[in-house]
C-alpha cells in the first residue's frame, strides 16, 4: 500500500480535516503537478487499459495503459508502479515510473530519479533529474515558433566583394 492510499481513507473517514490532510502530502511532495483543488483521477494499480484514455481532468497511472493517452489542458502522472505503452499528450508530464513512447508536454515534462522512457520528448521544458534512465530524443521548442522572424532578418549576401584590410593585399 503507499504512502497515499495510507493517507487518504484517514483523510476521507473525517470531514472536519480534509483540508488539512490534503494540504499537508501537498506540501511535502516536490510534484509540479497542480490539482487546482480537484482530487486527480487515479488508475489504480489492478487495472489495465488497452485503448485510448482521455479527459478533463488530471490523472494518475498506478496501474498498465496501452494505447494513446490525450489530457492536453491538464496534468498526468505515471506514478513509480504505472506502466504506459502509449503516445501522450498533456500539459505538464511526470514520469516516476515506466513509458514506452512519445511525450508530448505542451508546458513541461520531468522524469524522475525511478522513472524510465524510451521514446522522443517534446516540450518547452524537460527536466531529466539525476538517476533516471531515458532513451530517445528531445525537442525544446515554444508552441509558436520565430519563423517569422527568421524571414524578416537581413542574411549575407556571398557574393559580395570582402572588404581589404589595410597592409592584407593580394
Amino acid at each position: 500500500m503507499t504512502q497515499k492510499e495510507i493517507e487518504t481513507p484517514a483523510g476521507a473517514e473525517s470531514p472536519n480535516k480534509p483540508v488539512a490532510s490534503q494540504a499537508a502530502p501537498a506540501a511535502k511532495t516536490p510534484d509540479p503537478v497542480k490539482t487546482n483543488g480537484r482530487k486527480p483521477a487515479t488508475i489504480g494499480p489492478s487495472i489495465v487499459i488497452h485503448g485510448d484514455v482521455s479527459g478533463e481532468e488530471d490523472l494518475i497511472v498506478d496501474g498498465t495503459v496501452e494505447g494513446t493517452v490525450n489530457f492536453k489542458d491538464n496534468n498526468l502522472v505515471v506514478s513509480a508502479n504505472g506502466q504506459v505503452k502509449a503516445n501522450i499528450s498533456a500539459r505538464i508530464i511526470r514520469i516516476d515510473g515506466e513509458v514506452k513512447g512519445e511525450l508530448h508536454g505542451s508546458e513541461q515534462v520531468v522524469i524522475s530519479p525511478s522513472g524510465k522512457v524510451h521514446g522522443d520528448i517534446r516540450a518547452p521544458r524537460v527536466v531529466l533529474e539525476d538517476g533516471c534512465t531515458f532513451r530517445g530524443s528531445v525537442e525544446m521548442e515554444t508552441e509558436k515558433s520565430p519563423a517569422h522572424d527568421r524571414a524578416a532578418t537581413p542574411r549575407l549576401r556571398p557574393t559580395a566583394a570582402r572588404p581589404v584590410r589595410p597592409g592584407r593585399e593580394s
